[in-house]
């Protein structure tokens, strides 16, 4: 090796101070190996097996390595241990033996990569942003200041108080957040997601999982192909699609949704309504005090109930197809005419008036027209 690769070498593996513990632990031995580097920006952090990052006041960059070695004696154990080495330069510190990180570093990092081929990343109390790959273990991360990225080829995804954007992609995993202060944009290819407070739009895809949203400051976009999806409140429209399961939407401005086989509940919503199921009923609360804009919910299974403000001008279109008495489509207010035929029942109103158009269609069961 020339002189030159050997400078390289050197740098590439520099430590300012290093401590290794090693004490019996059954038939094993384990190491705990300590250390500080010296000042040097950090970019990408990589390890093998466990990996937790803690961002501190100050510059300075302390490690902590655990293992268990099987070894005869403390002699070989010493030996084996000489292998498990931060190498750090460019920007990065690699960990390339299988053990557990655990890292002290500058809490003001702008933005840091990190990634586990074998195990958890842990990650919190930094000012910057951050991008996480884990190609086995869970990711969790608290007190990111700035944008965050994730990948997981499987694990589970749970998220503390996020500062800024979030983008989730997960093999398999469930997603969990508790606040994430910008937009929030989740993926998954077999899990449940779930969030607190969004403070901006969110879309959010599971293939295998459900979908619930406590708050979002902006439009949701829900998507599942096998479970219940449930939005809380929203300040922007909330789009839902859910190809086996249940949809339950609370405070919203506007909804579009659409179900497979599953019961739709809209409430305290307004603006433009959305709504239709295969199998399920359909039950929606328009919101007092705010206009409804012409809407129409559907159902080819099952009753569709709509409550009403006593004060609030509508024009009902209600049909139900099939055979069905008149007394299928009920309503509190006055002013219906309720026809039959050949292909159904059929009622239409003006209530206060009249207002935006309702239009309710439904096969094999009630329409039912309350006041709120």
């Amino acid at each position: 090796m020339n002189r030159i690769a050997l400078l390289l070498l050197a740098a590439f593996c520099a430590q300012a101070a290093e401590k290794i513990e090693i004490h019996r632990d059954g038939a094993a031995w384990q190491v705990t190996i300590t250390g500080t580097l010296p000042q040097q920006p950090i970019s990408r952090i990589a390890a093998m097996g466990d990996l937790a990052i803690r961002g501190k006041r100050g510059k300075e960059i302390r490690y902590t390595l655990s293992q268990k070695l099987i070894a005869a004696d403390e002699a070989a154990v010493r030996q084996l241990a000489a292998f498990y080495r931060v190498q750090s330069g460019n920007g990065q510190l690699l960990f390339p033996q299988p053990a557990a990180v655990r890292l002290e570093i500058p809490r003001g990092t702008h933005f840091l990569a990190v990634s586990s081929a074998a195990g958890t990343i842990d990650v919190a109390d930094l000012d910057g942003s951050l991008r996480a790959d884990a190609e086995a273990g869970r990711i969790q991360l608290d007190r990111i200041a700035g944008d965050v990225e994730i990948h997981s080829n499987g694990g589970a995804a749970s998220l503390g108080s996020i500062g800024g954007v979030v983008r989730c992609y997960s093999g398999g995993g469930s997603i969990r957040a508790v606040r994430i202060n910008g937009q929030a944009y989740l993926e998954t290819s077999g899990g449940d997601i779930q969030l607190g407070q969004v403070f901006g739009p969110v879309t959010a895809f599971t293939a295998a999982g459900g979908i619930r949203i406590e708050q979002a400051g902006g439009q949701v976009f829900a998507d599942t192909l096998g479970g219940p999806i449930a939005v809380l409140r929203a300040l922007g429209m909330v789009v839902a699609n859910s190809s086996g399961g249940p949809i339950d939407i609370g405070e919203a401005p506007s909804v579009q949704c659409q179900s497979a086989a599953g019961t739709i509940r809209l409430n305290n919503v307004s603006g433009t309504l959305r709504a239709a199921t295969e199998r399920g009923s359909i039950v929606a609360e328009i919101l007092e005090g705010r206009g409804l804009a012409d809407s129409f919910l559907s159902t080819r299974s099952g009753d569709i109930t709509v409550l009403i403000p006593s004060k609030m001008g509508v024009t009902i279109e209600a049909e139900i197809l099939g055979l069905s008495p008149r007394q299928a489509i009920i309503s509190d207010f006055s002013g219906f005419q309720v026809q039959t035929s050949r292909s159904g029942v059929v009622a239409v109103g003006r209530i206060n008036g009249g207002g935006p158009r309702l239009r309710l269609t439904g096969a094999g069961g009630r329409i039912q027209i309350r006041k709120k």
